[in-house]
């Protein structure tokens, strides 16, 4: 199998993997073998604290591997010593002809406190978990370097070493050694095709049981999949990182330096200057910048004309306290309560949402010069709660704050910006297209990419409640995931695409169309998936534009999923009307006879609040009834996508005896909200194409046309 084909495969691969004959070592040595590769498993077959050595564990390991098909060897050296470091390479390549990765993961416990530890205790540990680490990865270098393909070096540091642990002075010494070693090997072998990594896991295993947080659902199979992806061709573009895996939770541990305060005079400071500034010195986010002398600072002057563009009556009833955190300017503290606009320079109080950004961007932003949605979009700056960042463009005229500046500064008028979300008013006299941007035909067909995610089985189970499918498929060792699961996974890739700066789209006026889905494998718990996204196609309309993309989800080199979304953003005019103008597929329509399957069901009262948090869409139209009136609808709406789903779980149990497995598409135009509490209607009809259907609403008012549904036999 190719490299293209098995991004996350290690085919013909060689692996080394040291303590391997239990726990995370032997999860790690199973989960590669059944990748494909060839294992060495390596285990001294001593006790948690280092005493003893069997060779039945390692021999165990490898023998599981052969049963299942599998090449395996067994070892028991110690990582201790360096010559027998050396003969596992040797007997890896007497074997095999090459190495590809080392899994250094040997490790012993002697937990004590510090003042209790003998100088024993504090050299073994060191000696099995670092020094044994370098001692394999020297053996291992020279026969990464020489192999065409690269090679992979997996480290294994732990949160004791990274944060702190209480009574593990020796251990978290040598993990934070592991994890320096690492970081600098990392540095030194860029240039090469060998990556340097680390996991940090947290599983239940011989070595933790008695460790009372430590979750006895943590399983060394967690860990098992970060190992596979790293030793892989996929995991080739990251090196120096550390995975932290507690469960099914993946994160990054990395080191940071704050900004720090220095003084302007370039002195040394004094112990008191110290005492004085510390909570600054010790801050993360941005500190208050301290003003020139006579000059007051700029970013507090500009954020005291802030209320001076707020509009209550657009955001009835929010409640927010918003931290600003402005690169190379003083940060600031918005508080929304009552229908009153606050601002107070630094921060304070618990924020509801921390907006970042540089200096100049807010400036700009502030003067009318920079669209404040174009701004988020563009990445230019961040908001890490999207509730408060639309009820923020809603209920926040720009220009007003704009022009506020203008006058105290006495810089006369400033550019003005439509408020956020307002259509914008266009000349009378001027052409269609007078403000038109250049031709987007070049921009067709540009690809996103958006790196990799693993399917976490948790997502699984919250999608599949969220939507009220209780299919068995979802559960047990050959579960599946959702069909419409990849709409989580695959909604960054969406966002990249309406917020492509070339486009310049409105989104606040921007409504999800038509989403078209085809299956061509189901997705599994703990599949890596490779996401990226197209854009199709952008047409002017009379209303509105249009504008169409493809989402992709690609799994070991082949594509798993691809979905065709469709947005219309009402009210856009930015070309002459018919620009890119194609002709439509035909779209399917109900049969001239009576349905083949007619089912009536219901929606929740709180599921567009319990599908948010399993979809990752919170915008809060679907969550907030406030927001929802003051976009004008009667209350909160559910999402169409999960319309969507659940529309697709019943004709799953009608046409395919409740096994999502055979769904191949399914595809839907969304013509209508949906309220929460609804009693829906789907009426289905089998024909040549597949099963045509749409959903009503209890008054008879279609809700999903155009639906299409296809099954694999």
């Amino acid at each position: 199998m190719s490299e293209s084909k098995a991004d996350t495969r290690l085919d013909g691969r060689v692996v080394i993997i040291t303590g391997a004959g239990n726990g995370i070592g032997r999860a790690h040595a199973l989960a590669c073998a059944r990748a494909g590769a060839r294992v060495l498993v390596n285990d001294l077959g001593g006790s948690v604290n280092g005493d003893g050595a069997d060779g039945g564990a390692a021999a165990a390991v490898a023998a599981e591997i052969r049963a299942a098909g599998g090449e395996a060897l067994a070892n028991t050296d110690s990582v201790t010593d360096p010559a027998g470091c050396a003969r596992m390479v040797d007997a890896a390549r007497a074997a095999w002809g090459r190495v590809d990765a080392v899994i250094n993961n040997a490790g012993i416990l002697r937990d004590v406190t510090f003042r209790k530890m003998t100088p024993e205790q504090w050299s073994l540990v060191l000696a099995v978990h670092l020094d044994g680490t370098v001692n394999m990865t020297r053996a291992a270098l020279p026969a990464l370097l020489e192999n065409p393909d690269g090679g992979a070096i997996i480290n294994t540091t732990s949160y004791s070493g990274l944060i702190g642990n209480f009574g593990q002075a020796n251990y978290g010494a040598a993990k934070a050694g592991i994890y320096g070693f690492s970081r600098v090997l990392a540095l030194e072998l860029q240039k090469s095709r060998v990556t340097v990594n680390c996991i940090a896991p947290v599983a239940h295993t011989r070595m933790t049981e008695n460790i009372p947080v430590v979750d006895a659902g943590w399983t060394a199979d967690h860990i098992a999949p970060v190992a596979v992806f790293l030793a892989s061709p996929a995991g080739r573009a990251v090196t120096g990182k550390v995975f932290g895996v507690q469960g099914a939770r993946l994160h990054v541990y990395e080191m940071k330096v704050n900004d720090g305060v220095e003084k302007d005079d370039g002195t040394p400071w004094t112990p008191e200057e110290i005492a004085a500034r510390l909570d600054d010195i010790q801050r993360f986010e941005a500190a208050p910048a301290a003003a020139t002398a006579g000059e007051e600072d700029l970013v507090t002057e500009v954020f005291s004309c802030f209320p001076a563009g707020f509009q209550p009556d657009a955001a009835p009833g929010w409640s927010a306290v918003l931290h600003w955190v402005v690169g190379g300017g003083t940060a600031q503290t918005v508080r929304i309560d009552g229908g009153v606009c606050q601002v107070r320079p630094g921060l304070h109080g618990t924020p509801t949402c921390t907006v970042k950004a540089p200096k100049a961007v807010l400036l700009s932003m502030f003067k009318g010069e920079l669209d404040p949605q174009k701004a988020f979009l563009s990445g230019k700056a961040s908001a890490d709660s999207f509730g408060d960042l639309l009820k923020l463009a809603t209920s926040f005229d720009f220009s007003k704050v704009a022009a506020a500046w203008a006058a105290r500064s006495g810089a006369g008028a400033a550019p003005a910006t439509p408020a956020a979300g307002a259509p914008a008013t266009p000349d009378a006299g001027a052409p269609a297209a007078a403000a038109a941007p250049a031709d987007l035909t070049p921009a067709i067909g540009k690809v996103y990419h958006g790196g990799y995610v693993q399917l976490d089985p948790a997502w699984i189970d919250a999608y599949a409640a969220a939507t009220n499918d209780g299919s068995v498929v979802y559960a047990g060792p050959d579960a599946v995931a959702p069909p419409m699961l990849h709409v989580r996974l695959l909604r960054d890739m969406m966002f990249a695409i309406i917020g492509d700066p070339s486009l310049d789209l409105d989104v606040l006026r921007l409504v999800h169309g038509e989403h078209d889905a085809v299956f061509h494998r189901p997705l599994r718990p703990w599949d890596l998936v490779q996401l990226r996204a197209r854009l199709d196609h952008v047409e002017q309309k009379a209303k509105g534009l249009l504008v169409e993309g493809t989402l992709i989800g690609i799994v070991e080199g082949e594509v798993a999923v691809e979905a065709r979304s469709s947005f219309f953003i009402r009210g856009q005019m930015r070309f002459p009307v018919g620009y890119g103008k194609r002709a439509a597929p035909p779209a399917p329509a109900p049969p001239d006879a009576p349905p083949s399957h007619t089912f009536t069901w219901a929606v929740d009262a709180d599921q567009s609040l319990r599908y948010a948090a399993a979809s990752l869409d919170d915008n809060p139209i679907h969550t907030d009834p406030a927001t929802a009136q003051a976009a004008g609808l009667p209350d909160v709406i559910l999402h169409g996508l999960c319309t969507m789903a659940m529309s697709g779980r019943g004709l799953v149990q009608a046409f395919a005896w409740g096994d999502a497995r055979k769904l191949a598409r399914l595809a839907v135009r969304f013509s209508k909200p949906v309220l929460n509490g609804s009693t829906l209607t789907t009426r289905a009809w089998s024909t040549a194409e597949g099963v045509v259907f749409e959903v009503r609403d209890a008054g008879g008012d279609a809700v999903i046309t155009n639906g299409l549904a296809v099954f694999r036999s």
